[in-house]
């Protein structure tokens, strides 16, 4: 089964890096955005079953993205990819509803497993 994702993520550059290691992956990328403002604008937009969020974007910050998602897309799932390791951070992420949490730099395997992992629990919801 195919998924849709929505990227929003501020560096152009790792925009293209998910493009290049998601290419023939479970997802079909519909959709991307360079803030926090313009990505809750995408949410609502698209309803993408993944959304793979950067915490450090300009206008809003990840979390504050993270915590109006739910409100905009019920069915979306939140991967957070981030160079803020800290486990307090983590921890944040989780609670306002993060299911899956990457370090950056990541390697295209994590990335692939990280999609993996999400995917796997929204066929259950779907099928369960």
């Amino acid at each position: 089964m195919t998924h849709t994702c929505l990227i929003i993520e501020d560096c152009s550059f790792i925009r293209e890096i998910y493009h290049l290691n998601l290419k023939n992956s479970k997802l079909q990328i519909i959709g991307e955005a360079h803030d926090g403002k313009e990505g809750l604008q995408k949410i609502k937009e698209l309803q993408p079953d993944i959304i793979i969020l950067d915490l450090v974007l300009p206008e809003l910050n990840g979390f504050d993205v993270l915590s109006q998602t739910h409100q905009l897309s019920a069915k979306s799932k939140v991967l957070i990819v981030s160079t803020m390791a800290d486990s307090n951070y983590k921890k944040k992420a989780m609670n306002l509803g993060a299911v899956g949490y990457l370090d950056k730099p990541f390697t295209k395997l994590e990335l692939l497993n990280a999609i993996d992992d999400i995917t796997l629990q929204y066929d259950g919801v779907q099928n369960g």
